[in-house]
């Protein structure tokens, strides 16, 4: 296993804590470890390197099966493995303004890992997590931005397409989050059905 490097571990008032550590520098490969000290069900959006994990490319996550995303209904994440795991997408409502993300839920106790590529010649940096609060569940017209598609294959060499039709209406766990609102890519996320 490469060299282990620690950054990020935010303990703070018994919220959930996220570290990262390589799996494989030479690919850029890191794992990311969330834990869940408290006593009750958290639930944690990932904000690292400049925006929310799971902002960027996620409709060729979505579209492309190999990737094993879905939408998310706040249950608690089931441990694969760090290889197998993928965490559900959610729409988190900043203030009147939306994101698609990937939504951590831990039971209390809990400790899951999963694996994340990009990384080559760079680490994660700004590592925090963020708490979330769980509205409920509910149908999004959502339209994705095509440049990040265009993005994911000149960084990847692929030619892996996002969801279609754009727009599409998903039914999806949506959450409140008081901090700070950071979009990458024009996505246009409005309520109820396209």
């Amino acid at each position: 296993m490469a060299d282990l490097i620690v950054s990020g571990n935010l303990k703070l008032k018994n919220l959930a804590q996220v570290t990262w550590s390589w799996y494989d520098k030479s690919s850029g490969t890191v794992m990311w470890t969330f834990r869940n000290p408290s006593a009750r069900v958290q639930s944690i959006i990932l904000f690292r390197s400049g925006y929310y994990f799971g902002n960027a490319y996620w409709p060729i996550y979505l579209a492309n099966q190999n990737f094993n995303v879905r939408w998310g209904k706040n249950d608690p994440l089931v441990n694969l493995g760090s290889q197998q795991n993928s965490p559900p997408l959610g729409v988190v409502n900043f203030n009147s303004r939306k994101l698609v993300c990937f939504i951590f839920t831990l039971n209390p106790g809990q400790d899951w890992s999963m694996l994340e590529g990009g990384f080559q010649g760079t680490e994660p940096d700004s590592v925090k997590s963020v708490p979330v609060s769980y509205e409920g569940t509910a149908e999004f017209c959502i339209a994705y931005d095509k440049n990040q598609v265009n993005d994911w294959d000149l960084q990847t060499g692929t030619g892996l397409k996002g969801y279609l039709p754009n727009p599409s209406t998903f039914s999806t766990a949506y959450y409140g989050c008081r901090d700070e609102y950071y979009q990458l890519f024009n996505d246009v996320i409005t309520a109820g059905k396209c």
